[in-house]
């Protein structure tokens, strides 16, 4: 009944029946309307908006916001469809979603809120859509939940009709980006905010000049660049628009942008571009640190490391998640490093070699260590390529025995 209800009544049709609701209910409640207003901007201009205390069922959670829109994209992926905060099943999962999103913080957040009540307000439409407060309210909704209907009211300011989606845009990351509460929405989250900006027909510098008070817009640009960069990873692994498997990697992505950077200045071919990146992505996937990372660009720079790097490539290929997984489980279970890891160690220990080049004594010694480690129970020691190796070894120590 409800879905039926839906498709016969638009967005905006619905905000504008709530708003009727909103309406009547301050003229039927006049203490609703608090002795305080709350400013904020709206093209260029300050303005200070009336505060009410509303119930929550006049009010709705806001998809959009940006502190939750990795998470947001999480679930519609998994329900197969945009959610609809006025549907209530709806939004039973969207305050699911919002009490889970950093437990200890709800928990704090739910202390504060029965200690002290609420203490700044939150922002809303005029038809009751929350752009400022979601996290407060799914607080407050779950303490009424829980049997304290005293929590029931959630002060907002109410704005005007007509505020465009770039004003609220606005608005919203204004508050929540241009202050120490940017640490709230975590960097995927404040990536996808910008992006949204952008869509929504801004310029990298207006967004520079709203959310930072200057006009190089520089910092954003580099923020879009490492969300593109981070979309393709994702598309890499078979993991297309879920942005949540990319947090607690965002500093990754940073660094290899710089090295891809570099390596285009440095005159890199477009092939060679394509192998860093997919090699860096297949890295970052295999669990490498990001200090590890950073050895890329010394590895790139000498040839010979370079083109056992190369080698990675043979591993370092698009492919579906449950495959991707099933290799990086597989190695795991036997205590050892995927092939493009171990490749890209091996590569590491050669930069390490020619920068250890006029102390022999010193690779000497470096070079028992790995040997004197080798198992000869190993079942590898009797392959093709492990023999190979040891006949080249044997050379070598043949031709420095030579020098004496």
């Amino acid at each position: 009944m409800w879905r039926g209800y839906i498709r016969r009544m638009s967005e905006s049709e619905f905000e504008k029946e709530n708003a009727k609701k909103i309406e009547d209910y301050v003229q039927t409640h006049p203490d609703c309307k608090l002795n305080k207003t709350h400013s904020v901007i709206i093209k260029g201009q300050s303005y200070d908006i009336q505060v009410y205390k509303l119930p929550l069922e006049l009010l709705f959670f806001n998809i959009k916001n940006g502190r939750f829109a990795a998470e947001y994209l999480e679930l519609k992926e998994k329900i197969g469809r945009e959610l609809h905060p006025e549907n209530p099943d709806d939004a039973k999962m969207i305050q699911k979603m919002l009490i889970e999103l950093d437990p200890k913080h709800t928990l704090e957040l739910g202390s504060n809120i029965r200690k002290y009540g609420q203490r700044d307000p939150g922002i809303c439409t005029y038809g009751g859509f929350v752009h400022n407060g979601n996290r407060r309210m799914a607080v407050m909704q779950t303490i009424v939940e829980e049997g304290d209907i005293k929590f029931n009211f959630l002060e907002v300011a109410i704005l005007q009709p007509g505020v465009e989606p770039v004003d609220l845009w606005l608005i919203e990351a204004g508050i929540q980006l241009a202050k120490p509460t940017q640490l709230d929405y975590g960097p995927i989250n404040t990536l996808i905010k910008f992006k949204e900006g952008i869509d929504l027909g801004l310029s990298p510098q207006q967004i520079a000049k709203n959310l930072f008070g200057f006009s190089d817009e520089k910092q954003v640009l580099e923020k879009l660049e490492i969300l593109k960069m981070i979309t393709k990873y994702l598309k890499f692994i078979g993991e297309q628009g879920h942005y949540k498997k990319a947090d607690g990697i965002v500093e990754h992505f940073i660094d290899l942008s710089k090295i891809l950077t570099a390596e285009k200045r440095s005159g890199a071919s477009t092939d060679e571009l394509l192998a860093y990146q997919n090699i860096g992505f297949q890295l970052i996937f295999d669990g490498i640190t990001q200090r590890e990372l950073r050895q890329l660009k010394k590895i790139i720079s000498e040839e010979k490391s370079k083109q056992q790097l190369f080698k990675a490539l043979e591993h370092s290929k698009p492919e579906p998640a449950e495959k991707k997984l099933a290799k990086k489980l597989e190695a795991d279970e036997n205590d050892s490093f995927t092939p493009a890891r171990t490749i890209f160690n091996e590569a590491n220990d050669t930069v390490k070699a020619i920068k250890d080049s006029s102390q022999p004594l010193t690779n000497l010694e470096r070079a028992f260590t790995n040997l004197d480690t080798i198992d000869e129970r190993n079942e590898t020691v009797t392959n093709t390529e492990f023999q190979s190796l040891l006949g080249r070894i044997e050379k070598i120590v043949q031709k420095l025995k030579k020098c004496f």
